[in-house]
C-alpha cells in the first residue's frame, strides 16, 4: 500500500489499524460536544489521514468491535452513543490481532515471490498435487471446510516446492494468523462462496499454467493477481455485511 508509505505514522509495536483507530477516535473525541459533526465517509478519511481505503475498513471494523461505531448501509459510520463519558483510548488501542488486508498484504508479498521460485523448480509430482487440490475444490457439493482445506494445502505445496524452509514456516504462520483474525471471521461469513468459487478456481487454474510452463514471471503475475482478487472480494463481501446489518 503506497499510501501509508508517505504517512509517516510512528507505528512502532502497533499495527497501523490500530494507529489510524486511534487518529479515528481522537476525531470522534475532539468533536464530541458537537452535536451537528458526522464523521467523515471512508474516501474522506482515506485522504485526511492519507491512508488506503482498505486500512481504514480495518480500522472501522476494529472500531465497530469496540461499540465506538457502527456502519450503517448507506448512512455510513455512524457514532454510539457511549457507554462512559469518555473514551477509553486503552481499549481502542489494544491489538485484536491482524487485519484481514493487513494479511493479504503480506500473503501477497511472500506468495508471489514463493510461486516464482517454485515455478523454476516443479517437477511432476508437485504439479499432480497441485491438480489434485484443484479438483477437490472443483468437487460439486463440497462443503466451505473441505475446500478451504484444499485452498490451503494447494498453497503450501507452493511453498513447500520452494525448498526453502523459511519461506514455508512464514507462509504457515500467515495463514495461521488468518485463523486467528477476529476481523477476517467477521468478514468471512459474507463471503459468498458459490458465487466467487469459478473465480477462484480460475486463479487457481492460471497459476498451475505457470507452473506447468516453469515460467517464474508468469506464476508471480498469477499469484499475485489471485490475491488482489480476494482482497476485492472481501471488501465486497463487508460491503454485504454492513447492507444487511449483521453482527456478531
Amino acid at each position: 500500500m503506497d499510501r501509508e508509505e508517505s504517512a509517516n505514522y510512528q507505528l512502532g509495536n502497533k499495527r497501523l489499524y490500530q494507529v489510524v483507530a486511534l487518529r479515528i477516535a481522537q476525531m470522534i473525541e475532539a468533536h464530541a460536544n458537537d452535536p451537528s459533526w458526522r464523521l467523515p465517509s471512508e474516501r474522506e478519511l482515506a485522504e485526511e489521514l492519507q491512508v488506503s481505503r482498505p486500512s481504514i475498513r480495518e480500522a472501522v471494523i476494529a472500531l465497530e468491535m469496540r461499540g465506538v461505531v457502527e456502519v450503517r448501509g448507506r448512512a455510513g459510520i455512524v457514532i454510539l452513543p457511549r457507554k462512559t463519558n469518555e473514551l477509553s483510548f486503552d481499549v481502542i488501542n489494544t491489538d485484536i490481532g491482524p487485519g484481514p488486508f493487513e494479511l493479504l498484504q503480506a500473503r501477497l508479498a511472500v506468495e508471489s515471490g514463493a510461486a516464482a521460485i517454485a515455478a523454476q523448480r516443479a517437477n511432476s509430482y508437485d504439479l499432480m498435487r497441485l491438480e489434485d487440490c484443484i479438483s477437490g475444490m472443483q468437487q460439486e457439493g463440497s462443503s466451505p471446510a473441505h475446500n478451504e482445506k484444499n485452498d490451503r494445502e494447494f498453497h503450501m505445496t507452493i511453498a513447500h516446492m520452494t525448498g526453502n524452509a523459511i519461506i514455508v514456516s512464514i507462509t504457515e504462520a500467515l495463514w495461521a494468523q488468518r485463523d486467528a483474525s477476529r476481523m477476517w471471521k467477521k468478514i468471512n461469513e459474507h463471503l459468498h462462496g458459490i458465487a466467487i468459487r469459478p473465480t477462484w478456481i480460475g486463479d487457481h487454474h492460471a497459476i498451475l499454467a505457470a507452473m506447468k510452463l516453469r515460467n517464474p514471471d508468469a506464476a508471480y503475475k498469477a499469484m499475485a493477481r489471485h490475491i488482489n482478487n480476494v482482497s476485492e472480494e472481501l471488501l465486497q463481501a463487508d460491503e454485504r455485511r454492513r447492507l444487511t446489518g449483521s453482527e456478531d
